[in-house]
């Protein structure tokens, strides 16, 4: 594998596993179940969709004003990737930076979506960013102790188990919430696809080139294929 795809398939993964992480923190710290994290996903999905589309006309300098201008200083905007140790070699370090960036992006869409769907301040944001951190920490212990397919796999089931049970709210007036794996399933699909867009975004943003409808398509394609196969930040 070449450098330049594997500093891809960094951000890819970490956008990813960002995404996947701060949908559990959402779930326990805040007692979000399905049917109110499916209401989120929609909201997600059309902010990606105006992210995509600033960074296909305007450029990613662009999208990122664009990203700030949604968070209204109301957040941090970086999300740094716990670490179990400190990168070493260049290389090492370069792939930091890449998923340094990509989890920053992951982040300040879905914070932008919690402020929208849920009106969360920046109290509760920062909450759900530590929280979500704190669980990308735990995934990557899994890994170092039992390798990234078991770490997965546990993560896979912490979000399913999660979102089977109903939920007590402890800062909200409802209650109770009853999830369900089908619309889980749909959430998770939505918070891929930030990094699945990501990815595919800078496929199609290059100077000169006009791609045809079917020639988008193939790269959405490919970029969510090869996004499912790669879970790794090395």
């Amino acid at each position: 594998m070449g450098f330049e795809q594997e500093m891809a398939e960094t951000k890819t993964s970490v956008a990813q596993l960002a995404s996947w992480c701060l949908t559990v923190a959402l779930h326990q710290e805040f007692g979000r179940g399905a049917g109110r994290l499916e209401k989120l996903a929609k909201v997600l999905r059309r902010l990606q969709d105006e992210n995509v589309a600033a960074v296909l006309s305007q450029g990613e300098q662009a999208a990122a004003r664009q990203r700030k201008g949604w968070i209204r200083g109301k957040a941090q905007l970086d999300f740094p990737v716990p670490l179990l140790r400190a990168p070493r070699t260049r290389r090492e370090k370069q792939l930091r930076m890449a998923g340094d960036e990509a989890a920053a992006i992951a982040w300040q869409i879905y914070a932008a979506g919690v402020m929208e769907e849920f009106g969360f301040g920046p109290d509760r944001l920062e909450r759900l960013r530590q929280a979500g951190r704190d669980n990308y920490r735990q995934f990557n212990e899994w890994a170092k102790e039992d390798g990234l397919e078991v770490a997965m796999e546990r993560l896979r089931r912490c979000v399913h188990a999660a979102l089977r049970e109903e939920v007590r709210v402890v800062d909200e007036r409802s209650s109770h919430y009853r999830a369900d794996a089908a619309a889980m399933e749909q959430d998770l699909r939505a918070t891929q696809a930030v990094a699945d867009r990501i990815r595919a975004s800078r496929a199609l943003a290059v100077p000169g080139i006009v791609h045809t409808d079917a020639e988008q398509g193939e790269i959405f394609a490919r970029c969510a294929a090869e996004t499912a196969n790669s879970w790794r930040y090395r």
